[in-house]
């Protein structure tokens, strides 16, 4: 199967070209795998936008920094990530790796996949509600958790079609 490229990517960050074709690559991998899922299921996958940015950016959800990760915002569709995140995710947090740094590409797609099936928006109306979002029972931490086990999805289809997972 062929590897797709992103569909659109803007740049405001300094390019270091291995980890912005590392971060492409990826991305076009969760798109083989969620297009050929979402195909199974009579539906059409539509890719998000990735923004790559240093310091901070404004997105379709209000501004953010670096200090926030990266993101999702389902307003305009886009995945944002900050190149220095993955410093950070290294030397704060020690996990080093390409898979560590893949996953949490995945994750944020995970939150598009999310938006695309409307469980987002589903989210959002139970939010206004008043049904608890926040704690360790809000839906704000199932949310978090189902968009893991998308990138675990992800993880699983890329394992079966690269191998590229194995030791």
């Amino acid at each position: 199967s062929g590897q797709s490229a992103p569909s659109q990517q803007e740049t405001t960050a300094p390019a270091d070209n291995r980890q912005v074709d590392f971060v492409r690559v990826v991305l076009g991998e969760t798109e083989n795998t969620w297009t050929r899922i979402f195909q199974a299921h009579g539906e059409q996958y539509q890719p998000p936008k990735l923004v790559l940015f240093n310091g901070q950016v404004k997105s379709g959800c209000g501004g953010a920094t670096a200090a926030s990760g990266p993101f999702y915002c389902p307003v305009d569709s886009k995945v944002y990530l900050d190149l220095t995140f993955f410093q950070e995710l290294q030397q704060r947090f020690g996990a080093d790796g390409d898979f560590a740094r893949a996953y949490v590409i995945a994750h944020e797609v995970g939150h598009h996949v999310q938006n695309l099936t409307g469980t987002t928006s589903k989210m959002e109306a139970a939010r206004r509600r008043g049904i608890p979002t926040e704690g360790a029972t809000g839906l704000s931490v199932r949310l978090e958790l189902q968009a893991d086990c998308y990138a675990g999805v992800w993880a699983n289809d890329a394992q079966q079609r690269l191998n590229w997972l194995e030791p």
